[in-house]
């Protein structure tokens, strides 16, 4: 209930400053003209025929983001984003997604802290562009949250070359850290060698200090991408990571490679397809099950900040005794 309270405060006192934005009033030096609120909402109608489901037909809510970056200076700027998701089933939830403060002393060298962007898997989907359709590889089969509290740096060494590292408690931004003070290493390494090529490299290492979960996963990631302004994009993805979930012993891998043709105007057309395996051992229950997805669909844009898309999304496991999953889905987002 105090959730609900603090969340529906802070959006009672947003929606108070921007009714005022034009107004030219300082309070407290604070200047409306530096505000720029943030919304993005996306949801699906879906059907659902697969062999044993509850649910045939649904609709639900995938995503609601809403709040406000805020320019202190050029140097100086914070950002708040409050995240109301699906967890499971039909559950829902509000949490701070960011709350981070940003320094750029110049034009190469940026630092955030507070509740930020991981870098693990962010690039790629912006490159992908319809998370709301489908998640990117990382995010719907590893479940690795896109945001944690810690700390970020970006240092642009050329203008196709950025590296950048970060040092977070590992647990997502909805977990304090744990009790061991176990934390989460990252580093990656952009480069993009022409306007149409995109390439990058990541890794991570995490501990975890919890019984039974002795071993260091090591992730590696690399994706390229390559688009010809709005009319072709396609990219690839790979993924290793050793000491799965910190599990001695478990590893996964897996990739993913799609397409994005413009057909006529805003009318595209997508298609996806991943690979998913993971090596258990001794843990059959563990998540996710090894298999391949195929994700394609028809998208239009008829205004600026509106997507609806159509898509069928299927995923077909490995192992014979798990049956495929065919899915329906008509999606939409919106952004202001």
């Amino acid at each position: 209930m105090l959730k609900k309270i603090v969340g529906i405060g802070f959006i009672l006192i947003v929606l108070g400053s921007l009714s005022q934005a034009q107004d030219t009033t300082k309070v407290k030096g604070f200047e409306y003209a530096k505000l720029k609120p943030i919304v993005h909402f996306f949801a699906n109608a879906e059907y659902n025929p697969s062999a044993g489901v509850s649910k045939d037909y649904s609709f639900w809510i995938g995503r609601t983001l809403f709040g406000f970056n805020y320019d202190y200076d050029k140097h100086w700027s914070g950002k708040v984003l409050i995240d109301r998701t699906r967890l499971t089933g039909s559950m829902n939830t509000m949490y701070v997604k960011v709350a981070n403060l940003r320094w750029t002393p110049n034009n190469r060298l940026a630092i955030e802290g507070g509740v930020i962007n991981q870098n693990n898997y962010i690039p790629f989907e912006t490159f992908w562009g319809y998370r709301f359709v489908a998640e990117t590889f990382q995010d719907r089969y590893y479940i690795i949250p896109s945001t944690d509290v810690g700390v970020a740096a970006y240092y642009k060494i050329s203008k196709r070359l950025t590296i950048d590292a970060a040092v977070t408690n590992g647990e997502g931004p909805r977990i304090d850290q744990d009790n061991f003070g176990k934390i989460k290493l990252a580093g990656g390494l952009t480069f993009n060698p022409d306007e149409n090529w995109e390439t990058r490299i990541f890794y991570h290492l995490k501990s975890s200090g919890e019984t039974g979960f002795t071993a260091k996963e090591n992730l590696f990631n690399a994706y390229a991408g390559y688009r010809v302004g709005d009319r072709f994009r396609v990219g690839a993805e790979f993924i290793y990571v050793d000491g799965f979930l910190c599990i001695s012993g478990a590893k996964s891998y897996g990739e993913t490679i799609f397409g994005v043709v413009t057909l006529y105007k805003s009318l595209k057309f997508l298609v996806r397809c991943d690979q998913i395996s993971v090596i258990k051992k001794n843990n059959p229950t563990l998540f996710p099950t090894s298999g391949s997805a195929l994700i394609t669909g028809f998208l239009v844009n008829p205004i600026k900040g509106i997507n609806v898309c159509i898509n069928y999304q299927g995923f077909y496991p490995e192992e014979k005794t798990n049956k495929p999953t065919h899915r329906l889905l008509l999606s939409f987002e919106y952004r202001l």
